[in-house]
């Protein structure tokens, strides 16, 4: 009888375990997205989780690197997606970067209300070029009650860059859409 318990035990354990190394993926990472209506291209990296769950687990707050570009123009946007965890009561005011010593406030684009919040801001093409340099990168996130500061560690932080110059090659490979207007 002790046997079978301590079985269902460890799949319970097991099962938990998959289920939070699930919540930080994502389908659409590193893919074109092209939306026609809006004439544009829209291409995202992986998550990278923020939290520790036992040591080893990553779990949410997440962000992410979101680039869009215009069909018409020509013109490529890039964004710092922040994911929140759980549902957060308090307003969102937005999200900030640390790179180097230089602190920068980025200018909030959108925030979606959907299954987690999540705050997108601006990347302005100074905040892009530090970042590629920059040995430190701390991200903050602040709602009315309160902000976080999250360092980002080693390999977060080249995941990071690597995500912006992989998003920023295939967005600058993708060729211009035809789009045929009745």
């Amino acid at each position: 009888m002790e046997r079978i318990s301590t079985i269902y035990l460890k799949l319970a354990v097991l099962a938990l375990l998959s289920s939070l190394t699930v919540a930080c993926s994502s389908s659409k990472a590193y893919s074109i997205q092209k939306e026609p209506t809006i004439e544009q291209i829209i291409a995202e990296s992986d998550q990278i989780c923020l939290r520790k769950t036992l040591f080893v687990f990553s779990s949410r707050p997440c962000i992410s690197i979101k680039g869009e570009k215009d069909n018409s123009s020509g013109i490529v946007q890039y964004y710092l997606r922040y994911e929140i965890g759980s549902f957060d009561v308090d307003l969102p005011l937005g999200t900030s970067i640390q790179l180097g010593e230089t602190w920068y406030t980025l200018k909030k684009s959108s925030t979606n209300y959907s299954e987690t919040i999540t705050v997108v801001s601006l990347l302005t093409p100074e905040v892009l070029t530090n970042l590629t340099n920059a040995n430190h990168v701390e991200i903050s996130y602040t709602n009315r009650a309160k902000t976080e500061n999250f360092v980002l560690s080693g390999s977060q932080k080249e995941r990071l860059k690597e995500d912006f110059v992989r998003i920023q090659r295939l967005l600058e490979s993708e060729k211009k859409m035809i789009i045929l207007k009745k």
